[in-house]
This record gives C-alpha cells, structure tokens and sequence, in this order.
C-alpha cells in the first residue's frame, strides 16, 4: 500500500492505492479539512489512515457512502473512538457488511462489520447533500465556509463510461444537477482530487451522460441489441467489464437504460 500528501490550502488529501489497485491505475482519496475527515479509505490503508488520523488531528468522519473503497475504516476507527457522520442507509450496509466480488476484494480488501456503537459527529461547518445514482445512499459534504464540494463518487470525471451494475445514470444526472445549482468554488472527487471549474465539470457530466442516455434510447428503439449498443455508443467493453464479470462495466450503462425503459414500458 501507498500514500501521498497533497495539501490545497485548507484541505488535505491523503491518495491511496493498493498493489492491485495500482495495476489497473486506481486508486482513492481521503480528504481532511479543518478537522473533519471525508471517508476512510480502504480497509488495507487503515494503518495510514490512522496515521493520518493522528498527523492531523481528526476529530471526526463523514461518510460519503458505503463502498469499501471510501467507508472500508469506519469499524477500525470506531473502535479508536473516531465520532462519525453517515446515513441511516449507510450505517445498516455497514452492519450487514455485504459480500463482495472477488476483484473488489482484491483491489480494496474486504472491511470488517460495524458491530458496535460509536459516537456520532456533529459536523460544524458542513452539510451532507444526498446525491443517489452511484449508490442508493450517496451523499456529497457540502462545506459552508468555503463553497467547498467534497463530491465522493458523484463526478468521476465527463465522459466516464463504466458503470457499477446497481448505477442508475437518470438518477445521477439529478444529483449532478442538483449539486452544480449550488455553485461550488472548489470540488474534490474521491479519485481525480481537486476539480477544477466544479459546476462547468458537473454540467458537462450531466449533459454527457443525458446525450449519452438518448442515444442508447433511441437504438433500442431501433431494436439493437445491447452488444450493437455497447460498441455503436461506447466503443464497446474495457477490461475492467471482463475482470469484473460485468460488475464495474460499460455494459451496465446500457442496461441501466434498458432497464428503466423496460419499467416504463417500452
């Protein structure tokens, strides 16, 4: 495991990648900001967390949302007596402690269960905005002080193609909306740091995803397949859709449309 500071005025960011992680070039931030920490990193990083923890003086944890990549220390830093903010939502995945696939567990690490109480945060200074689409209880911290948008993995970048197979991209395209209505001055992904121009970047996310979203419409309109779509509107599949067994895929982009036409009945 590997860690490296960066520090953006107030805000530090602590990167993390695993071996594994590393070479398939992924890797995830932990953000501390006057105190507060955003996520907790993988379960493998919990020894530079904690250092982290120590360095700079955390007094509490926000909890963007519970996949093992962000919400992976939360049970090791309870029992550090570490305060923390998350959903209600978040909190039960936490306790159920889902099984995961098996190139999640390689990359990140399988995190143990929150099986105790802990001490919840009063985050002074920061709002949790509720974001859904990446995952049902996906929440972005919204610093008051600043205009700071701390986005977890709402952004991901503008034309990010693979999709985990529960994302819904209608939902997102809401939450992005929603979140660039705010004009942020700074925004820090969890796995592309600092952001530039934040509402111009979730606009064009937004907008990438909506024109994306029509055209696989309209092809399945036409009657194509899911594979003529695939290669027709994203170029076809990547490697992280066949190591994943279709879990994190181009693919569930199209199927996710597919899906809610199907509801809607078309």
């Amino acid at each position: 495991m590997s860690r490296a500071y960066e520090q953006h005025e107030d805000v530090y960011r602590l990167h993390l990648t695993s071996a594994a992680g590393r070479a398939v070039d992924i890797g995830v931030s932990v953000y501390v900001v006057r105190g507060t920490m955003i996520d907790s990193g993988f379960h493998r990083a919990r020894a530079a967390v904690l250092e982290a923890r120590a360095q700079l003086r955390v007094e509490g944890v926000i909890v963007t949302h519970w996949h093992e990549d962000h919400a992976g220390n939360v049970a090791t830093l309870v029992r550090h007596g570490v305060p923390i903010a998350m959903r209600a939502e978040t909190e039960v995945m936490l306790r159920h402690a889902p099984d995961l696939p098996l190139y999640r567990r390689l990359v990140w690490g399988r995190p143990p269960a929150l099986d105790t109480d802990f001490e919840r945060f009063d985050a002074e200074g920061f709002e949790f905005l509720h974001t859904p689409g990446h995952s049902s209880d996906h929440q972005v911290v919204w610093d008051t002080k600043t205009g700071t948008v701390f986005s977890g993995d709402l952004w991901l970048g503008v034309r990010s193609r693979v999709f985990h197979s529960a994302e819904d991209p209608y939902r997102i395209v809401e939450s992005l909306r929603q979140i660039a209505a705010l004009g942020p001055s700074r925004m820090f992904d969890a796995h592309r740091g600092l952001v530039r121009e934040p509402a111009r970047a979730l606009i064009a996310r937004a907008e990438w995803i909506t024109e994306t979203i029509g055209e696989i419409e309209r092809r399945v309109g036409k009657g194509q397949s899911d594979r003529e779509i695939l290669a027709g509107v994203l170029g076809g599949e990547e490697l992280a859709g066949y190591v994943s067994y279709g879990d994190y895929a181009r693919g569930n982009f199209v199927r996710a449309v597919r899906r809610r036409l199907s509801l809607a009945g078309y």
